[in-house]
């Protein structure tokens, strides 16, 4: 059998589809797996023992209506007898279609019903994103299986390559840092970051992406303070999982990165306001979220509407809460 995925767009999204492809090879020991991904979340997916090969698709060949349609078309020759969609997308339904897969698994919405073979219901309560994702499987009468935890795999090379990375940087036994996020509502205000990072004397190391490096440049030259390291932008994203991987611990914003470090199980303390923890709250052996549950939260929203009180949500938790809660991991 030979089945495609089409894997979230975000990377936290990613990160907890690990266990829709842990549940999926348990169902089915000799299948090929595709995992078919955005090219900025296929790390994410490297050397996973449960997926067989990546697809990974440039932003240049999915904008556009020809753009997409050639790479649906492209992968006719992978000849899939099953594809699922964890995206909820139009294009992900509307890729699977020109694949001429017999059989398309995956939710309704965004006007994509007809491009389904098999509609799966949505629970009417509240579930978390991991189990909204295994819900393609279950709602198939397939018995759950005791759950393989496998998740973000890092090779011992890349562990090695970080371990003398951070030797060069003279930077020991790191904490990571990441106060960023794709959306704003969920971007720690920089007030709080410099209060975050004034509160504690050991070696913190900020991460983020490329068009993080301005903010983060703004904090390092705010503080002055040799413990703090920025390598906000400086490696892409399986170099960052290994330095990640390579840290003591990490404070984060609702973020990707936070999902991260949460399942290569760094102790990891997740700050909610904006989002909704019960919904997509990183996941792993040491983890916990701070939520200070004010009453404009969670808005779900990517920018904060509150006027009156920006990023309130936020603003609430006190530095030394996230310390001690990550200190009690």
């Amino acid at each position: 059998m030979r089945i495609g995925v089409f894997c979230p767009s975000w990377v936290g999204d990613a990160v907890m589809s690990i266990p829709f492809f842990n549940q999926l090879r348990e169902h089915h020991k000799n299948a090929v797996i595709f995992a078919i991904s955005k090219s900025w979340v296929s790390p994410i997916f490297t050397n996973h023992p449960d997926i067989s090969e990546i697809i990974s698709f440039e932003k240049k060949d999915i904008s556009g209506i020809r753009s997409t349609k050639n790479s649906g078309l492209s992968l006719k020759a992978l000849d899939f007898d099953i594809f699922y969609l964890l995206s909820d997308s139009y294009r992900s339904a509307y890729i699977a279609r020109k694949s001429e897969t017999p059989i398309i698994i995956g939710y309704s919405g965004q006007g994509r019903t007809q491009m389904l073979t098999r509609v799966i219901s949505r629970s009417k309560n509240k579930t978390h994103r991991i189990n909204y994702y295994l819900n393609l499987l279950i709602d198939q009468d397939f018995v759950m299986k005791s759950q393989n935890h496998s998740g973000i795999k890092i090779t011992q090379n890349e562990k090695q390559w970080a371990q003398i990375e951070l030797s060069k940087l003279k930077i020991e036994d790191p904490i990571a840092f990441f106060p960023f996020s794709v959306a704003k509502s969920r971007n720690i205000p920089e007030l709080q970051i410099l209060l975050f990072l004034k509160n504690t004397k050991k070696n913190i190391i900020i991460f983020g992406g490329k068009e993080d490096r301005k903010s983060s440049e703004k904090i390092i030259s705010e503080l002055q303070a040799p413990n703090i390291f920025s390598l906000v932008g400086k490696y892409d994203l399986r170099k960052s999982i290994a330095l990640i991987s390579q840290c003591n611990g990490a404070i984060a914003s609702d973020s990707g990165l936070g999902h991260i470090s949460a399942n290569i199980g760094v102790p990891t303390v997740s700050m909610f306001g904006a989002g909704d923890s019960d919904i997509t709250g990183p996941i792993g052996p040491k983890t916990t979220y701070l939520n200070e549950n004010v009453y404009c939260s969670p808005c779900l929203k990517n920018n904060c509407d509150n006027k009156k009180e920006p990023l309130l949500c936020l603003n609430r938790i006190k530095p030394e809460k996230a310390w001690d809660a990550l200190f009690a991991l």
